[in-house]
């Protein structure tokens, strides 16, 4: 049977499909002890490159013998008993048989993977901080002196290579004035013409120009009425009072043109009673003056 790996893993569907990343290890009982049972551990090899790990392992109903395959490619049928592995299917599954358990005692199955070596990691994260330690401490130094050597640079060249540097430029851009002058004509005639050139115009010229008429000589040209300034107060129309039949009160929205239509109202009455008041007693001499 072809092994596919990219089959799932599915034991209830009798998809026995497994892949081993270390040795697999399989069951040999061992013919020197007969009265007690004891079980050797045998590695599973390729027999064509004896390669042990990588190896993928199949079994699907039906089938005599459990298929392996070794990552480069060879397939044989292995000598694994089919009941042990089916039942280290199901307890990878998930489902273990209570009476299968031994098999994980007896060293079936892949092999554990080495114990962490504690010691060594702290060794190495005690290299790692230090070789970090004295990074920073490089870095802190060696800033503060690569700056001021950045520095120092800077201003020798802006000091030094500055004039130098305008009179190249300056040299590149005459070299260059009649490439650019060909490149011109040469986009004004691709665009379909060249463009009437007008120069800016002086201040002068600004100045002599005349400005446009306001809006008032448009519209006393059109005959049409001058526009009118309206009311400051929309509430009272300036008037300061709001008054309606039996009301008459002062306007909320503008105290000050109320109280200045009142002193102004006021101011009015009083020389209107003086005028009066004058005309009164002018007509009383004058009939005084009669009756004599």
């Amino acid at each position: 049977m072809p092994i596919q790996p990219w089959r799932a893993f599915n034991p209830d569907a009798g998809d026995n499909f497994l892949i081993f990343q270390r040795r697999f290890r399989h069951l040999v009982q061992d013919p020197a002890h007969t009265i007690r049972v004891r079980w050797e551990q045998v590695p599973l090899i390729c027999p064509l490159c004896e390669m042990e790990e990588g190896l993928r392992l199949a079994h699907r109903p039906g089938d005599r013998e459990v298929q392996a395959q070794c990552p480069a490619g060879h397939t044989w049928a292995t000598p694994l008993d089919i009941s042990m592995y089916l039942a280290y299917c199901r307890i990878r599954w998930g489902a273990a048989d209570p009476d299968w358990l031994w098999l994980l005692k007896a060293g079936y199955g892949e092999e554990p993977a080495p114990p962490i070596d504690h010691a060594a990691d702290i060794r190495a994260a005690a290299a790692y901080m230090a070789k970090y330690g004295k990074r920073k401490a490089k870095a802190r130094v060696k800033k503060p002196l690569r700056k001021a050597k950045k520095m120092l640079k800077a201003q020798v060249t802006k000091t030094v290579h500055t004039p130098a540097r305008k009179v190249g430029r300056r040299v590149k851009n005459e070299a260059m004035r009649p490439v650019a002058g060909a490149l011109r004509a040469a986009w004004a005639w691709q665009a379909g013409g060249v463009q009437p050139v007008t120069s800016p115009k002086s201040t002068e010229a600004k100045a002599a120009e005349k400005p446009p008429p306001p809006v008032r000589a448009y519209m006393k040209a059109y005959g049409m009425e001058p526009r009118k300034k309206g009311p400051k107060c929309l509430v009272c129309e300036d008037t300061g009072r709001i008054t309606s039949p039996g009301i008459a009160i002062p306007c909320p929205q503008c105290a000050a043109p109320s109280s200045k239509h009142s002193k102004a109202k006021g101011s009015a009455e009083n020389r209107g009673s003086s005028e009066a008041e004058a005309i009164r007693r002018k007509a009383a001499a004058d009939i005084a003056a009669a009756l004599k």
